[in-house]
């Protein structure tokens, strides 16, 4: 029998979060720091991959518990006027917001990396010193860009799964709602799903992916109820579902493809149909 070693150390949340796991302990620890205290917890895995997801979502309660942290966006909300992630339409009189849509249209265009604050104060029109008393930086000014983005197209998959239709049919078209306007608007799918980014941006990213699994979650368990999907634990579930949803979509989305839309989208469906199948489960009788 091969001894563990004495200090297995990882990161998790962009380095927010520690994993370790003690001499002759079966169970990785997760360690974080909330309201400047310290906290620890077991992850209840051997597992380094689901002691990761569980340290995400273990990271997201305590944060927000401990920030009292409440969505900073304009109110009311200001609509989307597209069919595709990214292109809004905000009040011109408010700066904040002004500044928020032009970052949200760079960030469609050229992605995180390329947008700057010398380009968003250019598009919206405004100085650069206006950004800075409006958004204490740049990384939190694109941390707004991801909370506001991501939970509009929230919502549009919230509302499919409002629909009339049997379980299966439900689950299929959030999936693919979700893709299809991913690679639609494809800079802005990419810059929310797979490109690297600062880890305040990676945690609201963390948000997003809470957000869908909520979403898909409630499907599956209406699914269970009417006797469509197999028993099973509907989280679970939802996690492994947003997870290939997000881990599928890479290729697809990538800057550089050679991929045509069509194909593209065909894609999606199959991933869709996935979904479904993952959910269907074999009965035992």
């Amino acid at each position: 029998m091969v001894d563990r070693m004495k200090n297995e150390r990882f990161e998790a949340v962009g380095g927010r979060v520690n994993l370790y796991r003690r001499e002759n302990s079966r169970f990785w620890q997760c360690q974080g720091s909330f309201g400047g205290r310290s906290q620890r917890a077991s992850t209840k895995t051997e597992s380094l991959d689901e002691a990761r997801r569980f340290a995400e979502n273990w990271y997201l309660e305590h944060e927000e518990k401990h920030s009292g942290r409440v969505p900073d966006l304009p109110t009311p909300p200001p609509p989307s006027v597209a069919g595709t992630p990214g292109t809004v339409a905000f009040p011109q009189h408010d700066k904040k917001a002004r500044l928020l849509a032009a970052a949200i249209e760079l960030v469609s265009e050229v992605g995180f990396k390329d947008t700057q604050i010398s380009t968003i104060a250019e598009r919206a029109g405004l100085a650069q010193g206006t950004l800075y008393r409006n958004y204490k930086s740049r990384t939190a000014l694109l941390v707004k860009v991801v909370a506001h983005v991501s939970q509009h197209e929230v919502d549009v998959v919230a509302g499919v799964a409002m629909g009339d239709e049997p379980a299966a049919e439900i689950l299929r078209r959030c999936a693919y709602t979700f893709g299809s306007r991913a690679i639609r608007g494809r800079q802005m799918g990419y810059a929310l799903v797979a490109e690297p980014v600062e880890s305040e941006i990676e945690v609201e990213r963390l948000r997003y992916r809470q957000k869908l699994m909520r979403v898909f979650e409630t499907v599956i368990d209406r699914g269970i109820r009417e006797g469509v999907f197999v028993d099973q634990p509907a989280q679970v579930s939802a996690a492994c579902i947003v997870g290939s949803l997000f881990e599928a979509l890479v290729g697809p989305i990538a800057r550089v493809n050679d991929i045509s839309e069509a194909e593209q989208l065909r894609q999606v469906a199959a991933i869709a149909d996935f979904c479904v199948r993952a959910v269907v489960g074999k009965s035992d009788t």
